[in-house]
């Protein structure tokens, strides 16, 4: 059985306040995949290529939703060490705004979970 710091921020829908350690490998799993996508590329020593740096990859160039999804799945496998026990899928897709384009990062794992991101 593998445990984990609990480290689910209290604005999170999924928080649960006296939790302190995830034995969960699924939620294990998401938790990896949130690290490496809101991690800023360079912020992490030791490993600077870290972190899909979603916001500056979205808005800093103009992108395809298929090399998003490489990005998103190259740090999935490169930095998620659950991603060996569980397939994902990584599904992206653009939405017109009304000051700025909409991106919807759907990741699909195990045919039994999502786990949905909006950025804006």
């Amino acid at each position: 059985m593998r445990n984990d710091i609990y480290n689910r921020s209290e604005i999170d829908p999924n928080f649960v306040s006296d939790q302190l350690e995830l034995d969960d490998t699924l939620e294990q799993f998401k938790q990896q995949i949130e690290s490496c996508l809101f991690t800023t590329k360079t912020s992490v020593l030791g490993s600077i290529d870290m972190g899909a740096s979603l916001e500056e990859f979205i808005w800093s160039y103009r992108t395809s939703a298929a090399e998003l999804n490489y990005v998103i799945s190259e740090q999935i496998s490169e930095f998620c060490t659950l991603s060996r026990d569980y397939p994902y899928k990584v599904d992206t897709t653009f939405y017109a705004g009304s000051i700025r384009d909409i991106a919807e990062i759907n990741i699909e794992i195990d045919n039994r979970d999502k786990f949905n991101i909006l950025i804006s």
